[in-house]
């Protein structure tokens, strides 16, 4: 631009003064011979300037002017052609007025690209997390996340935080560069297109992509997810019905022939609804406030871990021992259900109150406790004992009972029944604990573990305060109810 300046100053000045005119006489600040008049003065002072002075006028342009005029149209001797092509283009279909709908054209060409382009990068994330392993991995006995499902748990994190009232994020990571960076690799992780889209955002969640991960952990640690019915409630409050004890039986309308005239006699059967309610449930965690790139995976990792440890150890707690009380939000499970209905349940003789007490034969007579069908095959039964109980078991393997208790490849059995370790069961020890519950058996199964949703986490800034930490709440929303009233049975110290 400034090379075209420079080559045709004189043209350019000459230009500025008719363009100065044509705005005045158009402002009505002057007249056409007034104009007239500024113009020719203006050439008049040109040639009056100019280094090759004429004795007369020859031409209403000065000689500089004349030969950048020269200059300028030697330019154009190139592109003849073009203008050739360009008259032509003219009157193809649409003309003029198809060539100047071009820019919107183009700019609507370039939105479409644009949209294409982020959906590629969508595609290609779904595609990164379908190839790789999704489960669970073990290395060296310990559970890990895949580094996609860490990542995504930090990144939930560091975006809640973001989005925190003071300076949460400052407290965070320290570093302002280091700050920006872990924002925005936290909102590239989520898919969001801006680091300020997701901290202006009500709610982030965990992707759904991850969130089975972090649930297949909660089933390796948890023996009410692994072995009870898992069931989705499709809204807060949910009935379903289970037969109750004690219905009508079949029977023979007459003997032989005779009976074949007979009407059939009606058969009630009991039964009953039982509600779901999904109760809110959850914990806190602890989180330093220190956090960096290199980071992100390790804290991804212990978050999953942790979250996925304690809802195993809650729903644990509450399918074996939910009592009733608001502890459990007014839940009932396997121990309570049992000394409700006392029909399932072997309670250790008076001052029997030691886990020690318990013998060979409670643990047989337990089994007697449920339905005949569960113990006759095709059921799932199995006893569900504390692991600090096996010391005692392998201690019945002895004349005349020979082998009653084994443990091969980790598969433990007694009587031939599976034997399934829960730390919710009363730990063996040889002082009293009165009431406490020994052993569950039955058949898990029918005992429904009813989910509303998957787990969430979010992020507090206030509850530590004091000092100076964060706190990530994770969240679930969940219920136990017994559809098989006669499924379970329980061994159960004496009360004193």
């Amino acid at each position: 631009m400034k090379r075209f300046e420079k080559q045709y100053k004189n043209l350019l000045a000459l230009l500025a003064i008719v363009l100065m005119v044509v705005g005045l006489v158009n402002l009505g600040a002057i007249n056409l011979p007034g104009a007239i008049f500024i113009v020719g003065c203006w050439q008049l002072l040109q040639f009056a300037m100019s280094k090759r002075c004429g004795a007369c006028f020859n031409s209403v342009l000065t000689p500089e002017q004349v030969k950048e005029f020269e200059k300028l149209l030697d330019g154009f001797k190139g592109y003849d052609g073009m203008f050739k092509e360009l008259a032509d283009l003219a009157k193809a279909v649409g003309g003029w007025a198809a060539i100047k709908q071009l820019p919107e054209l183009l700019k609507a060409e370039q939105g479409r690209v644009d949209s294409q382009a982020a959906e590629i990068k969508k595609l290609n994330k779904r595609l990164l997390s379908a190839g790789t392993d999704e489960k669970v991995r073990w290395i060296g006995k310990q559970p890990f996340v895949t580094n996609d499902c860490a990542r995504a748990l930090t990144a939930v994190f560091v975006l809640d935080v973001a989005r925190l009232r003071g300076n949460a994020m400052d407290q965070l990571v320290r570093d302002p560069g280091m700050r920006s960076r872990v924002i925005d690799i936290s909102a590239e992780v989520l898919g969001y297109e801006n680091a300020q889209k997701a901290m202006t955002a009500t709610e982030i969640p965990l992707p759904t992509v991850y969130v089975p991960q972090v649930i297949e952990l909660v089933w390796m640690w948890g023996q009410a997810r692994q072995y009870a019915t898992v069931f989705p409630l499709g809204a807060g409050v949910v009935k379903l019905p289970r037969l109750k004890a004690g219905e009508d039986d079949f029977g023979y309308m007459g003997a032989g022939t005779a009976g074949m005239s007979q009407a059939v006699g009606e058969k009630k059967v009991a039964a009953e609804l039982v509600t779901f309610t999904a109760n809110k449930a959850g914990g806190l965690i602890r989180l330093p406030t220190e956090l960096e790139e290199d980071t992100f995976i390790p804290i991804g990792q212990f978050l999953a871990r942790y979250i996925a440890r304690q809802l195993a150890k809650l729903e644990d707690n509450t399918l074996f021992l939910g009592d009733g009380t608001a502890t459990y939000a007014g839940q009932t499970g396997i121990g309570a259900y049992c000394v409700a209905n006392n029909a399932y349940l072997l309670q250790l003789a008076a001052a029997k109150t030691k886990p020690s007490d318990v013998t060979l034969d409670d643990f047989r007579n337990v089994r007697s406790k449920v339905a005949p069908a569960i113990l006759a095959g095709g059921f799932d039964a199995a006893y569900y004992i504390n692991p600090t109980f096996e010391p005692m078991l392998r201690g019945f393997n002895k004349y005349p009972n020979f082998i009653v208790f084994e443990n091969q490849n980790g598969q433990a059995k007694f009587d031939g029944w599976p034997v399934r370790w829960i730390g919710s069961a009363q730990a063996y020890g040889t002082v009293a604990a009165a009431s406490k519950f020994i052993t569950f058996f039955g058949c898990l199964p029918y005992w429904y573990l009813g989910e509303r949703g998957a787990p969430r986490v979010e992020v507090s800034r206030e509850v530590y305060f004091a000092s100076d930490e964060l706190a990530m709440r994770a969240l679930e929303r969940i219920d136990v109810e017994c559809m098989g009233v006669d499924a379970m049975a329980t061994i159960q110290t004496a009360a004193q």
